[in-house]
């Protein structure tokens, strides 16, 4: 039971932080700049987050390889659109 519920709370965060990322492309598509962005940053996090893709995929759970999966895919827009409007 507890392992469900730690499964769904996964689900939730994994939304949060993808909902979040999404609301920056939002921002940065409506300003067209990413002037206000590190792009260094933004590297660490790409890093980051491969790095913990890796890992779920070696402890074969489904539900966090399919959110990580999710929010890299998202997170890599956001990235893209980073080097689009950098001035």
């Amino acid at each position: 039971m507890f392992q469900i519920l730690i499964d769904y709370a996964l689900i939730i965060a994994f939304i949060a932080l993808t909902l979040d990322i999404i609301i920056q492309i939002y921002h940065i598509s409506k300003g067209k700049s990413s002037n206000d962005i590190s792009l260094k940053g933004c590297i660490v996090r790409i890093f980051g987050a491969v790095v913990l893709q890796i890992k779920f995929f070696s402890l074969n759970d489904v539900y966090l390889i399919f959110g990580q999966t999710i929010f890299l895919s998202v997170y890599m827009i956001y990235f893209l659109l980073i080097i689009y409007y950098k001035k």
